[in-house]
């Protein structure tokens, strides 16, 4: 990225402040395009459907293109979320590398993102900077690696006996939590989203694994599988962003469990929307399996 191509941070500055207070009534609406529905426009914003309807006085869930929706309770909404800018790790990056790109300290985005270690991988979406502001010259890094890349490995060996009992505890969990509430961030029973679910359900299924995005455990420790199995996992893309968005567990019979914009529930890949957003069964590598 060329020095003329930069961030302009303000980290919580009252300029940064200013900004945002002025977006706050276009944040609130949102214009009905092409293909949405209720419950993509839903998913979008983090709210439900019944929120919408009401702040919208909608008696049912048809809507029609170019139609305004209030999609946040204005009664509450002052300020929208910080712009959070992000980099997607390519070959060659470092934590080092990327931290100075950005001018910013390693020890700053190892604290914007969670991390203990200096290790990142592929395809990892790394927070770059608290709060920023683009000028008009400055470029949005979003070199995206391809599929292939997450995908080139396959797996066709079955889990051990030791694998399939961690499955099926897996899944025995994932059941339990169906109705759950849709939270985003949310990942404990009182509220989860996609990946949450899959990090509480795995981890008490017997499976350690630390918290991520679904693009984050798509790129991460996973590998394709021949055959998906119960307990494999399920991801998808294009649902309420662009590239991997979303991700369940595969319980088998083309079904799978996830957190969908209401709730955790039980949806079938092989409807319309499912089918055509279907990328790829996955396994975690932390599953044993027959060599």
């Amino acid at each position: 990225m060329q020095k003329s191509k930069k961030w302009r941070i303000f980290a919580l500055s009252t300029i940064a402040i200013s900004f945002f207070a002025t977006q706050s009534a276009d944040a609130a609406t949102y214009t009905v395009q092409k293909g949405d529905t209720l419950s993509k426009i839903a998913h979008i914003h983090q709210v439900t459907i019944d929120d919408i309807k009401k702040w919208n006085n909608l008696s049912k869930d048809t809507i029609y293109v170019a139609q305004k929706l209030q999609v946040a309770n204005q009664a509450i909404v002052e300020e929208p979320k910080p712009i959070v800018i992000t980099h997607t790790v390519v070959k060659g990056d470092t934590l080092t590398k990327v931290a100075r790109q950005y001018s910013v300290t390693l020890k700053e985005i190892k604290a914007w993102n969670g991390l203990e270690s200096n290790t990142i991988y592929i395809g990892q979406a790394l927070k770059v900077t608290p709060v920023a502001v683009e000028t008009e010259d400055d470029e949005i890094h979003t070199n995206q690696p391809p599929y292939e890349d997450a995908l080139s490995n396959v797996i066709s060996k079955t889990p051990t006996v030791d694998g399939q009992a961690i499955y099926n505890k897996t899944i025995k969990v994932a059941n339990t939590l169906i109705g759950t509430p849709y939270l985003y961030a949310g990942n404990t029973p009182d509220g989860l989203d996609c990946s949450g679910l899959i990090f509480y359900a795995f981890n008490q299924g017997g499976l350690t694994i630390g918290r991520d995005s679904s693009e984050g455990y798509f790129y991460g420790n996973t590998t394709k599988v021949k055959e998906p199995l119960a307990g494999d996992l399920v991801f998808f893309e294009n649902t309420y962003k662009a590239g991997i968005s979303h991700m369940g567990i595969y319980i088998g019979n083309n079904k799978f469990i996830h957190a969908g914009t209401v709730g955790v529930e039980i949806s079938d890949v092989t409807t319309s929307y499912w089918s055509s957003r279907l990328v790829a069964y996955k396994r975690f590598d932390g599953i044993p399996s027959y060599k």
